[in-house]
């Protein structure tokens, strides 16, 4: 046997090298659950910001409703809607006026019902909404995103 053998031997018994600790586990699987809880927690934020930001682009696609021209805004919230209903629902294409409006507010539990008799006057009839129209036309808006977009994570957060 060679003398650094022997000296390894020997040391050994003098220096047993770190305590064991008595843990449950082995510091490698340790190390690996953390591992994975993080990957968890990092999917869990990504998924949440990645929702947050798509609908502030829903809050951003449509200006509030004092901003311009009451028409144009209202011709804006019309397409944004049926763009937006369309890329989700494609079967939804040959619903118009009152069942549109109602299939609206079962999808986003918004009230968008209620101005059927204006809708069309508005759209096609050079008719204009009031501000307060305007507003409360926009907080449904943004409830349907909200609902759409968010889930039922913010869904019943009031509407500003």
């Amino acid at each position: 046997m060679s003398q650094a053998a022997t000296l390894a031997r020997q040391i050994r018994d003098i220096h047993p090298g770190p305590p064991l600790l008595d843990d449950w586990l082995d510091p490698r699987l340790q190390a690996l659950l953390l591992l994975a809880l993080a990957l968890t927690a990092l999917i869990l934020v990504a998924w949440l910001g990645r929702r947050l930001w798509r609908y502030g682009c829903w809050c951003r696609a449509l200006s509030p409703p004092d901003r311009g021209d009451p028409a144009l805004w209202l011709d804006r919230l019309h397409d944004r809607l049926r763009q937006e209903s369309l890329a989700r629902w494609p079967h939804c294409r040959s619903l118009r006026g009152e069942p549109w409006l109602g299939w609206l507010d079962q999808q986003g539990q918004t009230n968008f019902r209620r101005w059927h008799p204006q809708w069309d006057g508005w759209l096609y009839g050079g008719q204009q909404p009031t501000l307060t129209q305007r507003r409360a036309l926009y907080a449904d808006y943004l409830r349907l995103g909200r609902r759409l977009l968010l889930g039922r994570l913010l869904a019943g957060k009031a509407t500003p």
